[in-house]
């Protein structure tokens, strides 16, 4: 059988300090995003920012991450100013994952996005953000956990009859790890909320109207649990032709 193949979109990067990869823009992206396709039985495939051949790379592939990363999405995107000193942006990759997440999902193509890929499906949808947490809603919960990364932080509560609880086996509650300073707000057009933390922040979304659109804020990418390893799983069987 052959495997399907998984697009994911990277980050870029532009530093010129001593110790940066370069001295130029370079595209980023950790080992784990394309390790757990891999192992779940799909080929990762890296897509670098060209708006020009998106219906190209859309016809390459057969399902989409979107990950996240260290830009946050102009808030202009949902109607508002920036708020908040602590939200940095990268045009150029917010114009392109929004145009690839807008196209995949018009093909009704599986897409999983990751923290920054769960917040833009979000927004593609309609809702807006809370643009920094520690200002303007402020939790017992420390949602930027310190490091490791990839060590279990907080629980989250699933919702009843969604797809992640399906895909959770399900179990209505689970510990993931938290490395967000932004979060859902208003919830946007066609989209559930499927997972939220103890303090009410949203942790998982999913589309209504297509037959994988799952967003989640913490990062399975490093395959902490169980439920970590059926998401992808779940992505690898549903992108299979």
């Amino acid at each position: 059988m052959k495997k399907p193949i998984i697009g994911i979109s990277l980050d870029m990067q532009s530093d010129n300090k001593e110790y940066s990869y370069a001295h130029f823009p370079w595209y980023a992206l950790r080992a784990h995003y394309s390790d757990a396709v891999s192992i779940h039985g799909g080929f990762p495939i890296m897509l670098p920012f060209d708006e020009s051949a998106i219906d190209e790379a859309l016809d390459l592939i057969d399902g989409l991450i979107i990950p996240g990363g260290d830009w946050d999405i102009d808030p202009t995107f949902y109607g508002q100013k920036i708020m908040s000193d602590t939200v940095i942006i990268n045009h150029r990759r917010t114009a392109y994952d929004m145009k690839l997440m807008q196209k995949a999902l018009a093909r009704n193509m599986p897409v999983l996005g990751i923290c920054y890929g769960m917040q833009l499906m979000n927004v593609l949808a309609g809702g807006s953000l809370i643009q920094d947490l520690p200002s303007f809603r402020r939790t017992d919960i420390n949602h930027q956990q310190p490091h490791p990364k990839n060590t279990l932080w907080h629980d989250i509560n699933i919702t009843k009859g969604t797809k992640l609880w399906e895909i959770a086996g399900h179990e209505s509650v689970a510990k993931v790890n938290s490395t967000h300073h932004q979060a859902i707000d208003r919830v946007g057009k066609n989209i559930i909320v499927s997972a939220t933390a103890p303090d009410g922040i949203i942790e998982a979304i999913e589309s209504s109207i297509h037959r994988f659109a799952i967003g989640v804020e913490w990062h399975p990418e490093y395959q902490s649990i169980d439920l970590d390893k059926n998401i992808f799983k779940e992505l690898i069987k549903v992108s299979i032709k």
